[in-house]
């Protein structure tokens, strides 16, 4: 047998000799990484330990990261740092700049990821739009509880009374009034429309609108209905929390009261 043979041999034998007393499962892997020798493993064993150690982040201490951890998770330096994507919002919903300002520095000291943060600030986006859809739907059915209610009660006159109503509003507090009820719901309030109404009575057609009711008593059936499609167009009318909606819905209603002789217009 020549020498590189029995070397060759020799080796074998080794290599079965320290691999023997390991357990099945590491045998396994032994023979799958082509270990050769147990310095191959340590030296495996070492460059693990290095390509560990380059990526560890140390455990934060109190509660806080220090300042390579930090780095390591993206952290600014500073609050401003940040790069937020705003969320979109539905219309009439403004981004709230103001907590936005407030929140950075918070974040920056809990030591929040820039992930963290944009994930804090969709939820608070989304939780937003929610809380604004369910007021909107829930001042329409106020809205449409008021209306039913006023009808019961006032009949063929329901449009002229809520006109005269949204008219005396107007004719006290100005356009600023009008905003207010809007905005709040507070003009969806039947009692409240009651006491305008009855106001407006007390002061007079001519008082409020300067000798013309607004009603389209004046006007013949088809030019009320043409009055009525033109207001209908208008973007007061058409958005609920425009400043201008209660009042132009109640002269909408009054223009199809005389064009139609009814109380309220159709569909």
């Amino acid at each position: 047998m020549s020498d590189d043979m029995t070397a060759t041999a020799q080796e074998a034998t080794n290599d079965a000799a320290w691999i023997a007393g390991l357990p099945t499962e590491l045998k396994a892997l032994v023979e799958t990484k082509g270990y050769r020798t147990p310095a191959d493993v340590v030296q495996a064993y070492a460059h693990a330990q290095r390509a560990i150690g380059s990526e560890k982040i140390p455990l934060p201490k109190d509660g806080t990261w220090d300042p390579v951890a930090r780095e390591r998770l993206g952290i600014p330096a500073m609050p401003g740092g940040y790069a937020l994507t705003r969320p979109e919002l539905p219309d009439g919903i403004a981004w709230d700049e103001g907590f936005e300002k407030a929140a950075l520095p918070v974040a920056h000291g809990l030591g929040l990821t820039p992930q963290q943060l944009q994930g804090l600030m969709d939820f608070y986006a989304s939780h937003q739009a929610e809380a604004f859809a369910t007021a909107g739907r829930t001042r329409h059915h106020e809205q449409e509880q008021a209306a039913s209610a006023l009808k019961d009660e006032w009949g063929p006159d329901y449009a002229v009374k809520l006109a005269q109503a949204a008219r005396a509003a107007r004719y006290f507090g100005g356009e600023d009034l009008v905003t207010l009820l809007n905005e709040s719901g507070l003009g969806n309030n039947p009692q409240l429309i009651r006491a305008f109404e009855k106001a407006g009575a007390l002061l007079g057609e001519d008082t409020l609108k300067g000798g013309s009711d607004g009603s389209g008593q004046g006007l013949a059936p088809t030019d009320a209905m043409r009055r009525a499609r033109e207001l209908m167009q208008k973007p007061g009318y058409l958005k609920r929390e425009h400043p201008d909606h209660f009042d132009l819905v109640a002269e909408v209603n009054a223009m199809f009261e005389r064009a139609l002789g009814q109380a309220s217009r159709p569909g």
